[in-house]
């Protein structure tokens, strides 16, 4: 009798050990959980509230994904085989035209794209100026609103009808060239706010040069820019006006050159450096005693040094 009994615990066991050995979950091999993280022992069919924490896994249930039916996702059991790409539940409407990498615009709370500035920062095109006012359909012209093919950045591909009907200066008969950026800036509201890529390094347009107008009487008269300017003070700056106020400028300073004691900054601010290298007026004992060259010099076409002005040797 009793060995009737240990064959029956061992058949039991042995038919246990089989059922279990031969039972799958549901959920596919990937599935390392136990079964009462998500299930109860009263029905299967009742999952627990707080059970399986989705916000442990690669892809947490944030935003709108927080609200939807598991099965919109999960199409069966198995789990792990739910896709985590956008584009594989959510058609892009965008036909491929801004990549795959849908969190580069999109968040999972809104379809709305809160970061428009920063993407085109990030491409390379800020949206600065009156570009961040455009509609972006008239830069992105698709067969449809939702496309965004891309677009060349240069200026000219968007802007050739401003350049070629321009015509105080005609642009194109003048030579300028298409990059536009050289003497316009992106970040003005039009075409006259000025840029600071223009190469006028012939010519730095510093001091009293940097505030006048390119086209005034003394530069490139009625926006006439193929005639060659030279950079000689002379040519807009007249002697007759130097000569009157002091007149050695049409005598003895005629064999210096302009910025030999002028800057751009304003005419009178004078500094003849080169006078130490005969009589030190910036260094030694006449250092500071000065404000003016006449304070020293005979302002007439002489202008010869009088010591006396300052110094009486008849004492």
């Amino acid at each position: 009798m009793r060995n009737r009994f240990i064959i029956f615990i061992f058949t039991i066991l042995a038919w246990s050990g089989l059922f279990g050995a031969t039972t799958k979950s549901p959920h596919g091999a990937k599935m390392k959980l136990e079964c009462i993280t998500c299930h109860t022992t009263d029905n299967w069919l009742k999952i627990k509230e707080k059970g399986f924490n989705h916000n442990k896994t690669h892809f947490p249930l944030v935003g709108q994904h927080n609200a939807i039916n598991c099965k919109q996702c999960h199409k069966s059991l198995v789990f792990n085989d739910a896709p985590t790409e956008c584009s594989s539940c959510h058609t892009d409407i965008h036909e491929g035209t801004v990549g795959r990498d849908c969190q580069r615009c999109h968040k999972p709370n809104s379809w709305i794209v809160s970061n428009i500035r920063q993407i085109h920062q990030q491409q390379g095109f800020p949206l600065v100026g009156e570009h961040g006012s455009a509609d972006c359909n008239r830069c992105h012209q698709s067969a449809s609103s939702l496309r965004f093919n891309n677009r060349r950045a240069d200026c000219y591909s968007c802007h050739q009808f401003q350049y070629e009907l321009t015509s105080k200066p005609n642009h194109r008969l003048t030579g300028f060239g298409t990059d536009c950026v050289r003497c316009h800036n992106m970040t003005g509201r039009t075409w006259l706010s000025i840029g600071k890529g223009f190469d006028h390094s012939y010519f730095p347009l510093t001091g009293g040069h940097g505030n006048l107008s390119c086209n005034n009487a003394k530069c490139h008269e009625n926006d006439n820019y193929l005639k060659k300017l030279s950079p000689d003070c002379t040519t807009c700056h007249g002697v007759s006006t130097a000569v009157a106020i002091i007149p050695a400028h049409g005598t003895k300073m005629k064999k210096y050159a302009c910025n030999d004691c002028h800057t751009a900054t304003t005419w009178n601010n004078v500094r003849f450096s080169i006078h130490d290298s005969w009589f030190g007026i910036y260094s030694d004992k006449h250092k500071g005693l000065w404000n003016k060259c006449t304070d020293c010099h005979n302002n007439d076409l002489t202008y010869k040094a009088n010591c006396r002005k300052c110094h009486n040797f008849d004492r």
